[in-house]
């Protein structure tokens, strides 16, 4: 049987979210209006071990080629673009709030191109490195380990003794 004795489950959990607070910003940040092609691009290559993060990405990217599509449509028809525009729109908040949730929920005609993009394409593409290993679905938590060991150790504070009780003062008179 396994020793669990030197196992701190508090600090396994606190890594988890931390782990995870980091993803959550990667992943709402590809999904910022016009920038998000900058996020996407560095979210896949930093965060290329996250398949949340990933997944997100490649949504975001899509994205930014329908936001992309709208400027071109805004020469043929400008009512139409503005159309285009806000269902684009729609479609960034929404995509921010499934990454708030910490969900891969597919947005229905985004997710049908994002789908066909690998999920390291981008770090492949930019690096010219293939992975080692495949993409898990949890990143790395070593480094959050150590901030959150860093936060759980609370500085010793000397014990103080207990005051012993005063007796009550009595008033003498002469």
């Amino acid at each position: 049987m396994a020793d669990l004795s030197n196992q701190n489950p508090v600090a396994d959990i606190q890594a988890k979210i931390i782990a995870l607070k980091g993803e959550k910003g990667w992943a709402m940040s590809c999904y910022i209006p016009v920038f998000n092609v900058v996020t996407c691009v560095l979210c896949s290559v930093k965060m290329v071990s996250s398949k949340f993060c990933l997944f997100h990405a490649r949504q975001g990217l899509v994205l930014f080629c329908l936001w992309f599509l709208t400027i071109v449509v805004a020469v043929i028809s400008p009512v139409i673009s503005l159309m285009l525009w806000g269902v684009v729109l729609l479609l960034h908040v929404s995509g921010m709030m499934i990454a708030y949730a910490a969900k891969t929920t597919e947005i229905p005609v985004v997710a049908t191109f994002a789908n066909k993009i690998p999920e390291d394409y981008v770090f492949r593409l930019l690096t010219k490195k293939s992975l080692d290993k495949p993409v898990s679905t949890v990143a790395p938590i070593a480094p959050a380990v150590s901030q959150v060991q860093q936060v759980t150790q609370v500085p010793a504070v000397p014990e103080v003794p207990p005051v012993p009780p005063v007796p009550p003062v009595q008033n003498q008179q002469p």
